[in-house]
């Protein structure tokens, strides 16, 4: 129902990843082959999110701006985040979900984004 797309920064990676933090109202549940298909059809491939994040809420400023910079700041480390996390494996052709050991090849420079 609710989307918040904002850059994480990866080391050694130039630039910033895109991540998409996403907000499921019941009864709707999150089919990962159909995202990556419709990702993967309809968004040029700089433009498509390297990771995804669901939230139960997003959090918003008191004039209901949505707190980008904050969610940047947290990054996308599996055992500092509570929420499901999931990576873009192009290899896989799907997203996947962003296991310690999954995170750690991505930091070695193992698993590209």
């Amino acid at each position: 129902q609710e989307v918040n797309v904002y850059g994480v920064t990866v080391p050694g990676h130039e630039g910033r990843a895109g991540m998409a933090a996403l907000v499921l109202r019941p009864p709707h549940s999150l089919d990962l082959m159909q995202l990556y298909t419709h990702v993967s059809e309809n968004l040029p491939p700089y433009a498509r999110p390297r990771f995804l994040r669901l939230q139960e809420s997003l959090a918003t400023t008191e004039t209901f701006k949505q707190q980008k910079v904050r969610m940047a700041e947290e990054g996308f480390d599996p055992s500092t985040l509570s929420d499901p996390l999931y990576v873009l494996d192009q290899a896989a052709g799907a997203y996947l979900p962003l296991t310690p050991t999954r995170y750690g090849a991505l930091l070695a420079g193992d698993l590209r984004i």
